[in-house]
This record gives C-alpha cells, structure tokens and sequence, in this order.
C-alpha cells in the first residue's frame, strides 16, 4: 500500500502515524485456524487412522500366508516324487527331499502331518523291493519333529515341522496347528492318499491353533485356505 504525504497537510507526527498504519495494517488481516477448525482436522486424522491400521494389519498377516503356500506346493512335489518311485505316499518327508526345519527360524507356519501313521503292510513291503530305505523311511507310528536349528538337516523320517516366528508372542511349535493332515493306509487306489497341512498365527487377534491360519493340499493337488486366521 502506498501512502502519498503532501508537504503543508500533515506535521512530522501525523505522518508518522500515517505509515505506522500503513505497516500494521496489512499484518492484521492476516487468518489463521480457529479451535474447531483444528479439533475438525483432528477428528479426521482419526477416523482415517482408525480405518487404515486394521487394513494394514490385515494385508501384513495376509502377506504371510504366501509361505505357507510354497511350502506345502513344495511337499506336494516330494510326496508325488515319492510316489512315481515306490507306488504309494507316507509320511517321511525329509526322506522325500521335504525339509523345512533348516529353515524354522524364517517361519510363520508350522508343516507337516499331525501324526505319524503307518501304511498297509503290503504296500510297505513292495516299496521295500523297489528300493526303499527303512532306516530312512520307516513304517512306526511315532513321531518325529524335524530339525529347529538353522543348517540342521532334520531325521529322515520326520512328520512335522515346527514354526519358529508367530505373532502375539504364539509360535506354531505343536502338532496340534496342522488339524486335518491325514495319510491314507495305501492299500488300495482310493486309499492312496495324502493331506499335508500349515497352521501359523499370523495375526495378534487370531493366535490360538483353532482359530489361526490353516491351509492344506491333498494328493489331488487342491491347496485349501481352511482359516484366514487375520
């Protein structure tokens, strides 16, 4: 803003007063936010929070069940190498080329069967004349959790993998968190069969085994999402 000051209309103090004007003036149209205004924006920053930190969450825990699916395609692929070689499935994984126990320090999900079953004796003793190695593969009814220690190769004849990263402080480390893993007896052409399951938790708020993650895949290579479990 310019002032135009005329010598003989103002004294030296009305013109001083008159730029002094003209200085502040400007500074004091000058708005800022009011109270509601910020408590508006607050608000907002609220409800937006509120609504992205569980979808967040959800894509976290949903992320994670990648792993389970490349683990149980990857035992799949051992238990039908398996079969082309010795005409029937079982539960000796490592034997197989399955073995996820060296790797239990990077998982969420435990693997496996959640027992170790024993098949038709027959069915065990042609594999036997194919090749088979008992030592390796062996046909009790106990069973054996594979290694937990990074670089350890787990026992030729393990049945179940244990988790070793969870959520909420829950760790997948029991057979319990694969519910549904069965092996046929192989003694005949239906009962040649296999479901391998994954359980982890996943996520803080489903971190019990019956209410966690769970996926399996069967003989028929159909991989299940049984439980989000997030």
């Amino acid at each position: 803003m310019k002032v135009l000051l005329t010598s003989g209309s103002l004294n030296d103090s009305e013109k001083k007063g008159v730029v002094m004007k003209s200085f502040f003036k400007p500074l004091g149209r000058q708005s800022g936010f009011t109270l509601v205004e910020l408590m508006v924006v607050v608000a907002i920053i609220g409800l937006l929070s509120a609504v992205a930190i569980p979808n967040f969450k959800k894509y976290q825990a949903k992320s994670k069940i990648s792993e389970a699916k490349l683990q149980l395609s990857a035992a799949y692929t051992a238990e039908q190498s398996f079969f082309s070689d010795f005409n029937m499935y079982h539960n000796c994984l490592p034997y197989m080329g399955f073995d996820p126990g060296q790797e239990t320090p990077n998982r969420y999900y435990a693997i496996g069967f959640a027992a170790k079953t024993a098949v038709n004796g027959n069915a065990y003793t042609a594999a036997i004349n194919s090749g088979l190695d008992t030592a390796g593969c062996d046909n009790g009814t106990t069973a054996v959790s594979g290694s937990t220690v990074a670089g350890t190769r787990s026992a030729n004849n393990a049945n179940f993998f244990a988790a070793g990263k969870g959520t909420g402080g829950v760790i997948a480390t029991v057979v319990g968190w694969v519910a549904g893993s069965a092996l046929g007896d192989q003694s005949s052409t239906s009962l040649m069969t296999f479901t391998i399951s994954a359980g982890g938790a996943i996520s803080g708020d489903f971190s019990a085994a019956d209410s966690s993650s769970l996926l399996d895949i069967n003989h028929n290579k159909v991989l299940r999402n049984v439980r989000n479990g997030y």
